[in-house]
């Protein structure tokens, strides 16, 4: 399969519209129009990264959002990959590895160090992806921790 990675556009509003709610639903989690739009604009901020997956017939088929984020200490900075999702029928293509290697350049042209995203831990192909692009020399954990 051929896949093509271009950044986000408003011209695709509802094809990623369709592909981040079924994402939603997957992660059981109800969104309102408002927090799609807040999500939909805060990818597209200045520093933000949104980009879509297209298939061979120009058909969206998946997206990752990064946000910037900065290391004080070493005076560096990231992006956070808070979503990627690929449409189930396009899994097991490279679809994933792609948006990753995406995200991966936007943050070198911004001279950004590296990528973190979190996954649930029981995702074995999540694991998988996250392992090919893994830093063996990294070892750090990122807690959450509810706050309020």
């Amino acid at each position: 399969m051929t896949v093509t990675i271009a950044p986000l556009s408003e011209r695709e509003f509802f094809a990623w519209y369709s592909l981040f709610a079924e994402y939603a639903a997957d992660a059981a989690v109800e969104v309102t129009d408002e927090q799609v739009m807040r999500v939909w604009t805060t990818v597209q901020a200045p520093g933000a990264y949104g980009a879509v997956a297209h298939d061979e017939t120009g058909s969206v088929v998946g997206f990752v959002h990064a946000v910037p984020f900065e290391r004080l200490l070493q005076a560096d900075g990231g992006f956070q990959v808070e979503d990627l999702f690929v449409a189930p029928t396009q899994r097991g293509r490279g679809v994933a590895t792609a948006l990753v290697e995406h995200v991966r350049s936007a943050a070198e042209a911004q001279r950004r160090v590296l990528l973190r995203w979190a996954a649930r831990p029981d995702d074995p192909a999540v694991k998988a992806l996250q392992d090919k692009f893994a830093d063996a020399a990294g070892g750090w954990v990122l807690q959450t921790v509810p706050v309020g």
